[in-house]
């Protein structure tokens, strides 16, 4: 029952891994997990485990003590204790500057509630004995600590929350607090240029860079992800060169690199489009993106900076993300997740492009945003990983306790089980059915084992956590070692859960007990695990965090920290073992060691990826030290190529007797790009490919290699047509690219139509019809299609392009002025080449308006109408700024504009002549209202820029005059506008419009009420102080505020009366005489362009067309050749205008 019980417990934290939320994001192994000491964060679950693991750990027969090595050594190790008085954080890390450096770092921080409350950095410069507090401000918070890859001495801090550096370039021994103008979320030095980093900010999405080591930033570039990389040495051209994603505002994703610091752009592949968010991951030769439709997810795969091409997989069930796991050897290994929790591992070829199966089934961690397999590559040998696999299909419940470890030897074209030692083997209950399998990774995390410990320095040395039997006990966990590279192991005589450390280049070997239960015992072997020591490095028990060393495990040095109970402080104590390795080895103490896979077919050959290695490491009883200097001396000498240095191709398995090659039951060649054919012939496979590392050579390999074979006619597959735009200006080349993915290219015929009404365009082969350049002269919506056929088939391809016509310029109506309280309407006509207006009928611009004044400020509005309704609440000057854009371009213009208190608009009604020149033509409009402008300021006798006139869309045709305030000593406003009233309900105001027969006549003029559009035949009333003005009707208002009435005003405003009759008959006559001699003389000057900035007659000034503002002198017929009407404006240019409406360049969708 208890068994059931503790089995019970396992399988429930496990279904916490099958059935977690899938993240369809594009993720990269995690190396720097693994490599990670979690801090000290226990939950009830992991207690549980805890004593479930020391209980069975307990029960297990390796642990009983006739498996107990005799110990090698009596000799004592040199242990130093430093405490970190009163530091209770609950994070520790430990940094090393550099290899062959004393100095030692140990940062501590307190973390809470996802946030760091404090940190304090400790600095060591004799290797750990004993540290000072660095000489950092009191209330820095370290986020991040990295070391430049090319200078560990050099080695900054980031404090986040405060948005400042701390840069060393001495080991620590001074800083200097940078503050910078942006938040450093993320760092990346450059593994080459010591003094070149890159800061990110993700809340902003702008990526910085520094040319001096953080002390001075630069933009490098706005809207970046956080995916961005250096560039790879020996692969990308030039060194600085970043690679990364751009995300633009409205969604789209896409892959971009330029050289820093400049940003100077780097030519890419233009026709790979746009990407999924978060999947750029950028390794040595290989660049991997991924893209997404609603359904279905694709890899796609740039090798050695070239085209970017759709990776191929042997499956047909559906990716939900991909994960980069081991590009080593010029080979790329990819886990892919499926649907249903399934995992599965594939290696690719050369490219990166054509992938086989390798392992089905693989074990896989999966959280939130990511997913990552359990595959371990043993450093320091070509071609050997480990990886575990479940027996059972994962929908079973019971496949998490079918786990069992499989190694291979040639990339994982054959794998093969672990051996079990022999020390074990009688404990098998099924001894035929019996080997070793590694906690390597899913059992790690979710059971807190240590991760596999394997370095380059020592190739061969293994030291892992496992279990023997049928399946991986879950329950169990022991630590077994490998010098071999391994093809067999032995036990250590400990039982449970060790942090294990590799010293001085395998030399030594350590072990601490990592289950959280208090120690003070580290077990330490001299000689590869054959014999074991121990050594109690401090009286009191303490719980260890973790061990640490130098990286390179060069040395003899080890630092373990941890604490006594969970509010104490820190404790750190160096080991050193050169007390126990005495004297350094000499030639007697080596032997020479080739790592050949004995258990496999080619164990006759003793060779690795062709290769026959022969390595030199010390006797395995030989107790002396290598030494940092030590250099490794190794043999290798190419093999005869053989089965193992071939496996099988794309579209082919295994077949049931595990050595040939057959044809996978989903493998259609016709979906595969077309072969490359010379004298039409190609290299068809034969099934078989070479293992791309393997360093063979000659041998007996015909049945693999590929056979000549004459090119086949596939049927096209997979036509794509890309462009830089989807948006073109009239008129403005574009180019388009044709893409095939697969079939015959040479003999295919591809047909382009550009939807325009043009005749199509044929092409035989697609390296002619790859790119075609094409111009719209019509503007609209045109679907871009291409057709591909041959005698096997036939593909199309359809592209979407609009074509939109040029913003030129803007003219800007305010038909009735500006006044304070009453809205204002500010009417914009776009004029595109040849002043087109046709972009009123579209919806595809929009204005972006601002009213600015130095005392109420500014006023911003965007509107997609070009008519804007604006208030103002004080009178005085404002600037209008507008900007007007579509998709291609873009226009700034910018003009005063003059709010008035008091202003008042004449509505003119004219004689049926008028209705000749009805027009919604805006330069007709305007020509008339110039023309009544010019003839009514004379007539009125008041200067032209005091009134606006503007003749709007209607029928009749009417016109709006409005009067501005006067300039002292000039006639009121409501002088000026009795008069006009007056003048036009006699019939006196008549004047010629374009010819001197065009005679019309204003029949009448009403006050127009701009609230609500009603006329009124009368003047305003008089809000000035009573004047004594010309008009009779002014002198019985003038009479009528008198206070007293008295005989002596009577007699003398008789007179005064008798004596204005006079003055007033005298007018009249001397009126009809000016009218009769205007109607013989042609008014407007010839080039009549007067089109100003508000689209009316504000006639003072500058002329929007570049003329010159023309006298007020009358101009007889006389005056023009030909003496012949002509209405010179309506086709006039508008390139010249003012000189502040100037164009910006041209947006693109």
């Amino acid at each position: 029952m208890a068994c059931y019980a503790k089995l019970s417990c396992v399988l429930n934290l496990f279904m916490f891994y099958f059935y977690y939320a899938d993240a369809k994001v594009f993720s990269k192994s995690l190396e720097d997990f693994r490599n990670f000491q979690k801090p000290a964060v226990r939950t009830e679950t992991d207690e549980i485990i805890d004593r479930l693991k020391r209980s069975a750990l307990n029960k297990t027969e390796l642990g009983k003590e006739d498996h107990v090595f005799s110990h090698s050594q009596n000799l004592t190790l040199l242990t130093t204790e430093f405490s970190l008085n009163g530091e209770n954080d609950n994070e520790v890390f430990v940094h090393w500057s550099g290899t062959e450096n004393n100095t030692v770092f140990v940062l501590t921080r307190r973390f809470k509630n996802g946030a760091i409350q404090k940190s304090t950095l400790w600095r060591s410069t004799d290797y750990g004995e004993t540290f000072e507090k660095s000489t950092l401000p009191t209330d820095f918070q370290t986020s991040h600590m990295l070391s430049s890859p090319a200078n560990r001495t050099q080695t900054i801090l980031t404090d986040l929350a405060n948005g400042r550096l701390a840069v060393t370039k001495d080991s620590g021994a001074s800083w200097v607090v940078v503050k910078l103008q942006f938040a450093p979320h993320r760092l990346l030095l450059h593994p080459v240029f010591k003094d070149l980093v890159l800061g990110y900010d993700l809340r902003r999405l702008k990526l910085y860079v520094s040319e001096d080591f953080g002390s001075t930033w630069c933009l490098l570039r706005e809207r970046v992800t956080e995916r961005f990389f250096w560039a790879v040495q020996g692969v990308d051209k030039e060194p600085r060169t970043v690679h990364m994603e751009l995300q633009d505002p409205v969604g789209p994703v896409t892959y971009f690199a330029c050289i820093a610091p400049a940003c100077d752009p780097v030519p890419t592949d233009k026709s790979l489009g746009n990407i999924d968010f978060y999947s750029l991951i950028v390794e040595r030769e290989y660049i991997f993106v991924q893209k997404s439709t609603d359904d279905i997810t694709f890899l796609y795969v740039s090798y050695n900076r070239g085209p970017f091409q759709k990776a191929f997989f042997p499956t047909n069930l559906q990716a939900l993300d991909f994960n980069v796991v081991d590009t080593t050897d010029q080979q790329v290994f990819i886990a892919i997740d499926f649907e249903g929790n399934i995992a599965n591992l594939y290696l690719s070829d050369i490219t990166g492009q054509y992938y086989v199966t390798s392992v089905e089934n693989v074990v896989g961690l999966r959280y939130p945003g990511k997913f990552d397999v359990d595959l371990v590559k043993v450093k320091g040998l070509k071609g050997i990983y480990l990886v575990n696999k479940f027996e059972t299909p994962v929908a079973n419940d019971m496949a998490v306790m079918s786990q069992r470890t499989y190694i291979t030897y040639n990339k994982g074209g054959h794998w093969r089980l672990l051996d079990v030692p022999p020390e074990a083997k009688h404990l098998c209950h099924e001894p035929d059915n019996c080997h070793l399998h590694l906690h390597i990774g899913l059992t790690n995390a979710f059971l807190a084992i240590p991760l596999v410990e394997t370095i380059a320095e020592a190739p061969g040395l293994i030291l892992a956590h496992g279990t023997t039997g049928t399946f991986l006990d879950l329950t169990t966990s022991h630590v077994f070692i490998s010098r071999d590279a391994g093809l067999t192991w032995i036990p250590a005589p400990f039982v449970g859960n060790y942090f294990l450390t590799i010293l001085d280049q395998g030399g030594a070997i350590s072990a601490i007990l990592a289950d959280r239960v208090p120690t003070n015992t580290v077990h330490y072997s001299c000689t590869e695990g054959a014999t074991w020591s121990t050594h109690n490095f401090t009286e009191e028990d303490i719980i260890i965090e973790g061990v640490v060393n130098e990286p390179g495990s060069t040395t003899l040095i080890s630092s373990v920290f941890g604490h006594a109970d969970p509010n104490a402080g820190w404790s750190l104590f160096k080991l050193d073992y050169s007390s126990v390795l005495t004297w350094q080895c000499g030639d007697e103490d080596f032997e020479m060691w080739s790592p050949a896979p004995v258990a496999q077919n080619d164990a006759s050959t003793g060779c690795i990826m062709g290769e026959h290695l022969v390595y030199e490491r010390r006797k395995m009883m030989a107790e002396c030290y290598y030494g940092a200097d030590y250099y490794r001396p190794k043999s290798q000498q190419n093999c005869t190529c053989g089965p193992e240095d071939f496996e099988c191709d794309f579209g082919y398995k295994l077949a049931p007797d595990g050595t040939s090659c057959v044809p996978s039951d989903w493998f259609n060649p016709d979906f595969l790009p077309a072969p490359v054919c010379t004298d039409g012939r190609y290299n068809k496979s034969s099934g078989y490919r070479r293992v791309t590392s393997s360093s063979c050579e000659r041998g007996d390999v015909t049945l693999y290699l590929p056979v000549l074979t004459p090119c086949p006619l596939l049927p096209p597959r997979g036509l794509k047509i890309s462009s830089p735009r989807t948006c073109v200006q009239l008129g403005t080349n574009v180019t388009f690219h044709l893409t095939q993915e697969s079939g015959s290219e040479k003999e295919t015929v591809y047909t382009w139509n550009f939807g325009d009404g043009t005749d199509p365009v044929t092409y035989t082969g697609l390296q002619r019809a790859a790119m075609v350049t094409r111009s719209f002269n019509a503007k609209g919506r045109f679907n871009i299609t291409v057709t591909a056929v041959n005698s096997k088939g036939s593909a199309e391809a359809v592209f979407t392009i609009n074509a939109e016509i040029e913003i030129y310029s803007v003219l800007v109506e305010i038909p009735w002025g500006v006044r304070t309280g009453i809205p204002s309407y500010f009417n914009v006509t776009v004029l595109g080449t040849d002043n087109d207006t046709s972009f009123a009928q579209e919806n595809t611009l929009h204005f972006v308006w601002e009213f600015k004044n130095k005392l109420t400020g500014s006023i911003r509005q965007l509107t997609w109408q070009n008519v804007i309704q604006q208030e103002f609440k004080q009178p005085g000057e404002y600037i209008l700024t507008l900007n007007v854009y579509n998709s291609v371009s873009s226009v700034f213009y910018t003009q005063s504009v003059v709010v008035y208190e008091e202003i008042t608009t004449v509505r003119i009604h004219f004689s049926d002549e008028i209705h000749y020149y009805d027009s919604e033509s805006l330069n007709i409009r305007q020509a008339l209202a110039e023309i009544l402008c010019h003839n009514l300021a004379q007539i009125l006798g008041i200067r032209r820029t005091r009134i606006i006139m503007s003749v709007p869309p209607m029928h009749p045709a009417v016109g709006d005059l409005t009067v501005l305030p006067p300039y002292p000593k000039e006639d009121t406003t409501y002088m000026v506008v009795k008069n006009l009233i007056d003048q036009a309900q006699h019939k006196y105001l008549s004047f010629p419009l374009f010819t001197r027969d065009d005679v019309v006549t204003i029949m009448d003029a009403r006050i127009l009420d701009l609230r609500t559009g009603s006329e009124s035949p009368t003047a305003p009333p008089i809000t000035a102080p009573p004047i004594t003005i010309t008009v009779p009707v002014n002198v019985t208002m003038v009479t009528m505020q008198q206070e007293r009435h008295s005989l002596l005003a009577v007699y003398i405003s008789i007179p005064v009366c008798c004596i204005m009759v006079a003055i007033a008959v005298s007018v009249k006559i001397y009126y009809k005489k000016k009218l009769k001699s205007q109607r013989k003389y042609y008014p407007i000057v010839r080039h009549r362009a007067r089109v100003h900035h508000d689209s009316t007659c504000s006639c003072g000034e500058e002329d929007i067309l570049g003329m010159e503002e023309p006298e007020d002198t009358i101009i007889p017929d006389s005056g023009y050749p030909g003496n012949e009407p002509t209405l010179m404006i309506l086709n006039e240019p508008v390139t010249s205008q003012t000189p502040t409406n100037n164009r910006l360049s041209a947006l693109r969708c």
